[in-house]
């Protein structure tokens, strides 16, 4: 068994400021540099298509800036491909707007919640690498995604797991793998968000945990 994974991880949606839902994807692969050649070769191909999308950031096409076209070859190319997608979705109407308030500490809770699904007991020995679009990760000030994750795996559910955390800069050049997470998490908010389901359906084929929150009161 492969000794080492990679979680990829990017949102869609905002919180608390416009729109009802809220997406946390995230792709889960056992080869990051196989993914982030893949999404390299794809999205260079489309700006040679597309030179005005080639002008608004050095590496990356953004989802919401992606054509259909692109957006939609984007996901059958990844359909393919030996990867997981897992995703967690708020319905912020829902939500105490309390908590909204402190959207990094609401953020954190999210993310903890869907690497409850991720992650077990048949994880441990392995060295789980975490990797997210740079962004504040902080709950409040005290403690940082990172610790807040180990603390609760680690210390509270007892696995013995080695976590890696990297924040990348989604226009970098080494992080095309992220641009992966962000075509996912657009799909997903789109479904959500506006009924759209050309893009999500095709991701069905490795669609590996979909979760809802709060569960009782989601879509209602």
């Amino acid at each position: 068994m492969n000794s080492e994974k990679y979680f990829i991880f990017d949102e869609s949606g905002n919180l608390g400021s416009t729109g009802r839902y809220f997406v946390i994807a995230c792709v889960e692969t056992t080869n990051y540099k196989t993914l982030n050649h893949v999404m390299k070769r794809k999205l260079g191909k489309a700006k040679n298509i597309f030179p005005d999308l080639a002008t608004l950031h050095s590496h990356e096409i953004k989802a919401k800036d992606a054509y259909p076209c692109i957006k939609y070859h984007i996901a059958e190319t990844l359909a393919k491909k030996d990867i997981k997608i897992s995703y967690i979705v708020a319905d912020l109407s829902h939500i105490k707007p309390t908590l909204l308030k402190e959207k990094n500490i609401f953020y954190n809770y999210l993310m903890r919640l869907l690497l409850d699904y991720l992650l077990s007991s048949k994880d441990n020995g392995k060295t789980i690498n975490i990797i997210y679009d740079n962004h504040t990760t902080k709950v409040g000030s005290v403690n940082s995604l990172n610790e807040y994750l180990q603390l609760h795996f680690i210390y509270e559910k007892g696995y013995d797991i080695n976590f890696t955390f990297q924040s990348k800069d989604s226009d970098a050049a080494d992080a095309y793998s992220v641009q992966a997470a962000d075509y996912v998490a657009n799909s997903v908010y789109s479904f959500y968000e506006y009924n759209l389901s050309l893009y999500y359906d095709l991701y069905k084929p490795i669609l590996h945990h979909k979760i809802i929150f709060p569960p009782a009161k989601f879509g209602k």
